[in-house]
């Protein structure tokens, strides 16, 4: 197998269709003209797709908040991904894997973005067990990144951006991003 290329080694592809995936006999549908991309990226280059992934927002509507869903297996780099956003909107605390708490909402300093709320939905069994996280008013902010984890535990939100990971080997990963693009 031929190792991936070491910075910014990607390739696009467009298609619109539409797309229903399934995870755990939860569905969620992303009915979406839609734009993917496939990047191969060494972990040590995460800060560059959360600058990709930033750059990528600019398509969205600016009424709402910003709603990006992370996918991948235990150990893809779901929280790693959060953390380098952080760092790109200039969050000053640490940012943690919120599988405990379940939320956690963060300080930004970016022009867009003045929150970044990450969100573990992996313990959740039933979708309405998410209430507890009052998301109501976090969806309706417009300067709010909202981070998703395990997301497909959360089928009734639609997200503007569909990250999935796969880890390719110990320091390599492999992002697939899926967004709809406005003609």
């Amino acid at each position: 197998m031929q190792k991936p290329p070491r910075r910014g080694g990607f390739c696009i592809s467009v298609a619109i269709n539409y797309r229903l995936l399934a995870k755990s006999g939860l569905w969620y549908h992303v009915s979406m003209k839609e734009v993917s991309e496939t990047m191969i990226y060494a972990l040590a280059d995460v800060g560059e797709m959360a600058r990709k992934v930033l750059a990528t927002t600019s398509h969205f509507p600016e009424n709402s908040a910003t709603i990006v869903f992370l996918e991948g297996d235990l150990g893809a780099g779901k929280t790693t991904f959060t953390q380098a956003l952080a760092r790109e909107l200039a969050v000053k605390e640490p940012v943690i894997s919120p599988t405990f708490i379940l939320k956690k909402s963060y300080a930004a300093e970016h022009p867009r973005f003045t929150t970044l709320i990450h969100i573990d939905a992996y313990r959740f069994e039933k979708e309405d067990e998410a209430k507890v996280l009052k998301l109501e008013h976090d969806t309706t902010d417009p300067h709010a990144l909202i981070v998703i984890e395990w997301p497909y535990k959360m089928p009734y939100l639609k997200p503007h951006l569909l990250m999935e990971l796969e880890t390719i080997d110990e320091n390599t990963r492999r992002a697939t991003l899926t967004y709809e693009k406005e003609s």
